[in-house]
């Protein structure tokens, strides 16, 4: 009998793969220890070919941390496999026609660059071809291939359209931000020209102050006369106090100095 421990399932312990273990050569000592070999191999080359060309480094000849950091070389058929399926990007994009599907939009630019009405359409029909094989499908379950071969082929030039339409999606985005971008630059120079303004207003307010405070020194001078005498009497008189306390304490300090010598 199975014990309650071995019928639980297993904690995971991850929700995703570990990264491959050598990324942890990925460092800026590395990186750094790499792009100095490289700059000696490239001037040591330089000085061998006497045209001046360089070769890049071998691989081989580095220590095992380095050789992660070099990626390899393009495939020289320019295809690669991932997850099992080979692709090439220069093949030939697949049209509803090599494919067999029927082709259920006109081809025109108009369509490509407004494909909404279209889209709505292929809705409304897979909408209705997906009722019509729910009732199928209760009555007479074995007539559902012929439904179901309409839904493929719905699905197919929905797909077709998004695919067209994408490139017109991206050009649109690029300068709707551009847009944005450049009212953002306008709205900031508006609001440099506005500081501008305000700082003149401000400026000109204060030559205006300086102005009224020569005027009213103008027509009284003899006031302002004596209220800087007055001014310049009291910091007299305080530096005098102040000197007066330091020859005291200077005094003071003598006599308590003859009174320990004897």
């Amino acid at each position: 009998m199975s014990t309650m421990a071995e019928q639980q399932p297993s904690a995971t312990k991850a929700l995703w793969p570990a990264p491959p273990p050598f990324y942890k050569h990925f460092t800026k000592q590395n990186i750094g220890l790499l792009r100095q070999i490289r700059k000696d191999h490239a001037s040591h080359t330089a000085q061998k070919n006497e045209d001046g060309s360089t070769q890049d480094i071998d691989i081989l000849s580095l220590p095992h941390e380095l050789r992660y950091l070099i990626p390899p070389a393009p495939p020289a058929d320019n295809k690669w496999r991932a997850f099992g399926v080979t692709n090439e990007p220069d093949a030939p994009k697949s049209m509803l026609e090599e494919a067999g599907v029927e082709h259920l939009f006109p081809d025109d630019d108009i369509v490509k660059h407004n494909p909404q009405p279209y889209l709505i359409t292929i809705a409304r029909s897979m909408l209705t071809t997906f009722l019509a094989l729910t009732g199928i499908l209760s009555e007479n379950p074995e007539l559902y291939e012929e439904q179901v071969e309409n839904l493929k082929t719905l699905v197919m030039n929905m797909h077709a359209l998004i695919n067209q339409y994408r490139p017109h999606q991206a050009r649109e985005t690029l300068i709707l931000m551009m847009e944005e971008r450049v009212e953002k630059l306008r709205a900031e120079v508006k609001a440099i020209a506005d500081a501008g303004e305000r700082v003149d207003a401000a400026m000109k307010q204060l030559g205006e102050l300086g102005l009224v405070v020569q005027a009213g020194a103008a027509e009284k001078p003899g006031e302002a006369r004596s209220g800087r005498d007055e001014t310049e009497g009291h910091a007299q008189e305080k530096s005098r106090v102040s000197q007066r306390a330091a020859w005291l304490r200077l005094q003071t300090s003598n006599l308590d100095d003859d009174d320990d010598a004897t």
